[in-house]
């Protein structure tokens, strides 16, 4: 490709030919005005980008006058490198539980299998992660579909990619109690919560409502911690709070004071109320053109959730790294 680098011709090149590697064999291809829209450039720069890509063997398209044009046959490895693809990057939540572990383990051996090389990034927060992806710092993030769904609804420019359908993102949410025998909130309580963590802070904002409840804002761990040394009352947390901290901490942790499970309740949250936070799906931005169909092409949610089970069952050790 002889365009300097981050040229328009370059730039609209290495998008479609990203475009091209998540569309199969007999596919139509965008219209030269639809392409035109995508990229913001005349017709002009969108044809000389298709005569690039066919002249070097990377595609062979199939134009079929008012009937569009299709992709008649592809170079995989060409479209690589006219994509300008050296590494795809990724990001979710650090593993801090078994499921979190084989959501991980999974993503990473399917995205093993792509030609360029795959970095993960483990963030916690899901606002963060999107953040992030809004910035361009990464190609696709995994989050919630509820965090997706609030994030696109904020973020025109980035999209629901795919869900991993047959996965699960994490143990669902249950309401810790410093006080035996209770089944909600009470007036006077302190509950922590991350504003970073968007589930955790949704539903912590929804279990608050009209009742006399102190927020109190921590990072996510820091927020188990304060509830365990007794700096709040309560606090929404994945899973068995016990273990996970175990988990994390299996050096002697240190706190002045820590309450013993048999002054904690821990409740159950309604189902309804949890709608939607345990699907993981991907997220892209859409102004990476093609970065969702090259990242559906590698990452198959039956072979996700395949390792993820067998992490879960203790068939498999977690291999994210």
């Amino acid at each position: 490709m002889d365009s300097p680098r981050y040229s328009k011709n370059w730039l609209v090149t290495t998008g479609i030919a990203r475009g091209l590697l998540g569309t199969e064999a007999g596919e139509r291809l965008p219209t030269i005005e639809e392409y035109c829209g995508i990229f913001d450039c005349s017709r002009g720069v969108i044809q000389k980008a298709l005569a690039t890509l066919q002249d070097s063997g990377a595609a062979e398209l199939d134009i079929q006058g008012k009937r569009g044009t299709f992709l008649k046959n592809k170079d995989e490895a060409g479209l690589f490198k006219s994509a300008g693809l050296k590494f795809i990057t990724g990001s979710m939540p650090a593993p801090l539980n078994i499921h979190l572990a084989g959501l991980a383990s999974g993503i990473c051996q399917a995205m093993g299998q792509c030609p360029v090389p795959f970095t993960f990034a483990f963030v916690q927060g899901g606002k963060n992660r999107v953040d992030a992806l809004s910035r361009g710092v990464y190609d696709f993030v995994v989050v919630t579909e509820s965090t997706a769904r609030i994030s696109v609804a904020e973020n025109p420019h980035l999209e629901i990619a795919f869900p991993l359908a047959e996965s699960e993102y994490s143990q669902p949410y249950m309401l810790y109690l410093n006080r035996p025998g209770l089944f909600g909130l009470e007036p006077g309580m302190s509950i922590a919560a991350d504003p970073t963590s968007t589930d955790q802070w949704e539903l912590t904002r929804l279990l608050c409502k009209d009742k006399q409840v102190d927020l109190v804002e921590r990072p996510y761990l820091s927020a188990s911690i304060a509830f365990l040394s007794g700096e709040v009352d309560a606090v929404i947390y994945r899973g068995d709070l016990d273990i996970a901290l175990n988990d994390l901490y299996p050096l002697p942790f240190t706190m002045e004071k820590r309450i013993s499970n048999k002054e904690v309740s821990v409740v159950p949250i309604s189902p309804i109320k949890l709608n939607n936070m345990q699907l993981p799906v991907v997220m892209a931005n859409r102004k990476k053109y093609g970065m969702a169909g090259v990242i559906k092409r590698y990452l198959k949610s039956d072979l996700v959730a395949h390792i993820q089970r067998q992490v879960i069952g203790m068939q498999m050790a977690p291999r994210f790294f």
